[in-house]
């Protein structure tokens, strides 16, 4: 659209047309959403709650690509020490700012050990999370395996200790007295009875 100019040799209606075409592009000042009295007014303040453009620290060449490069470069451009300020309470958190390719995301690892079982919420560790063989003996509490856990015909014989087994833990036990023809017990067999 080129500039509307009007000249000394313009007749009257041709200057009028011409006035009216500027008022129109200039708009009704009335229905600035602004307090501005005048269309400069308004747009210094516009200005002013915008800022600086050379302030950025982007490059972005407009407000609208700086923004829009807020959510793809956050991570890229902000330091660990930074996010590790964002989680209160720790210092066991590191980043890795130079994860991936440009535009995606930086990494995020947990240092060893930095899980303690009080940041583990009730019952979230369940069997499928263990490994085969990762449960040694010396990790359970005594009485913690009962009769009700183990499955029927479990403990095979070379699991039971010599000598562990004695009459005293039969249910009821039956006694068998094996004597010679004097009467003298030669040998007494004890056995579970019925």
């Amino acid at each position: 659209m080129s500039q509307v100019v009007v000249n000394l040799s313009d007749p009257i209606s041709t200057w009028v047309n011409k006035t009216n075409e500027i008022a129109a592009d200039v708009g009704n000042l009335n229905a600035l959403a602004d307090s501005a009295a005048t269309l400069v007014a308004a747009i210094n303040s516009i200005d002013s709650d915008v800022g600086n453009r050379s302030s950025l620290t982007t490059a972005a060449p407009d407000l609208v690509t700086a923004i829009n490069n807020l959510s793809t470069n956050f991570f890229e451009l902000t330091d660990s020490a930074d996010i590790k300020a964002l989680f209160a309470s720790s210092t066991t958190i590191s980043l890795d700012s130079n994860h991936g390719a440009a535009g995606t995301h930086a990494k995020f690892s947990l240092v060893d050990s930095s899980i303690t079982s009080a940041k583990l919420a009730a019952s979230s560790i369940t069997s499928d999370k263990y490994a085969d063989s990762s449960i040694e003996t010396g990790h359970f509490i005594a009485g913690a395996i009962t009769n009700y856990s183990l499955a029927d015909s479990s403990i095979s014989f070379d699991k039971i200790q010599s000598g562990a087994i004695k009459s005293s833990h039969f249910a009821s036990s039956a006694k068998i007295l094996i004597k010679n023809v004097s009467g003298t017990t030669l040998k007494t067999v004890f056995g579970p009875g019925v």
